[in-house]
C-alpha cells in the first residue's frame, strides 16, 4: 500500500504544480491544463483545485499514517 500512496501524492503533486506554473500569468477569469483553455467560472476552478488539493492531502496523510504504523510492526517482530 505504501507504493499506492506514494505515487498518488506525486501524481497529485505533479498535477497541482503543472496547474501552478501554467496558470502564473493567466487572468482569474481563464486557466489552462496541459495547454488547453478551460473557461469556467473562477468559483468552479477554485472549487476544482480545492477538490484536488483535498485528495492529494489524504495521500499524504495515507502515506506517513502506514510508513508510522509499518515500523511499530516491524519492531515487535524482532522482539
Amino acid at each position: 500500500m505504501k507504493v499506492f500512496y506514494l505515487t498518488g501524492s506525486i501524481i497529485f503533486t505533479v498535477l497541482i504544480l503543472i496547474l501552478a506554473f501554467e496558470n502564473i500569468q493567466s487572468s482569474c477569469t481563464g486557466l489552462y491544463f496541459f495547454f488547453y483553455a478551460v473557461d469556467s467560472s473562477p468559483t468552479i476552478i477554485t472549487l476544482a483545485l480545492t477538490i484536488l488539493g483535498i485528495i492529494t492531502g489524504m495521500f499524504y496523510h495515507a502515506l506517513i499514517q502506514n510508513a508510522l504504523n509499518t515500523s511499530e510492526d516491524e519492531e515487535d517482530d524482532n522482539i
